[in-house]
């Protein structure tokens, strides 16, 4: 058996968060586990679960690393006429450049955000980015902002068509700006005030 060598990069739980997001890109989410990345880092399992205390745990240290990347990549978009289509795009392009991320983030094994407060917050603060693109029309909170919802939907159905591969990924830019552009997002009712 190889001995492992020492570990020498100084921020373990980040080294661990790399590791794993790069067996997620090779190999899927099924593959990730607490052995497997200490291995791929050159630690011990037993110091991969000082700072992680399951699988679940460490992919959702990795979603949440996600979720920030992705606000990221939505707060600072540039192309489209608007937040909301400069977002969206953002939304979609980050998806195709990171499949594997993408399907963890929005798929079952973290479905419980709240367990796993970095988690939350990240989630959280891609939704304010969604409800300040639609803000001028609607800003009821996000599970009762039918704007916000549509945009919402509309993107990730887009981006996950995008994944799947049901939409070639050379031309699922192009396609998002189009659909963005011709895509009229529903107004409040005037029964219902947009408080």
């Amino acid at each position: 058996m190889r001995a492992l060598r020492p570990y020498r990069h100084g921020n373990l739980p980040a080294a661990l968060v790399a590791a794993a997001r790069q067996i997620l890109d090779e190999s899927g989410m099924q593959a990730v586990g607490l052995r497997e990345t200490a291995r791929r880092v050159g630690v011990s399992a037993t110091a991969a679960y000082r700072h992680f205390t399951s699988k679940e745990d460490l992919l959702a240290s990795v979603a949440a690393e996600g979720f920030r990347e992705l606000g990221a990549a939505m707060a600072g978009a540039t192309r489209g006429p608007n937040l909301l289509s400069r977002a969206g795009l953002a939304y979609v392009e980050f998806a195709l450049e990171n499949r594997g991320l993408f399907r963890l983030m929005f798929g079952p094994v973290l479905a419980e955000r709240a367990k796993y407060p970095a988690l939350q917050a990240a989630t959280d603060g891609v939704e304010a980015l969604l409800l300040r693109g639609v803000a001028e029309l609607d800003q009821r909170p996000l599970g009762d902002n039918l704007a916000a919802m549509a945009a919402w939907g509309l993107v990730h159905g887009l981006s996950n068509l995008v994944v799947d591969g049901f939409i070639p990924a050379a031309r699922a830019p192009t396609l998002a700006v189009e659909i963005l552009a011709a895509t009229r997002l529903p107004r409040p009712s005037p029964t219902e005030p947009a408080s």
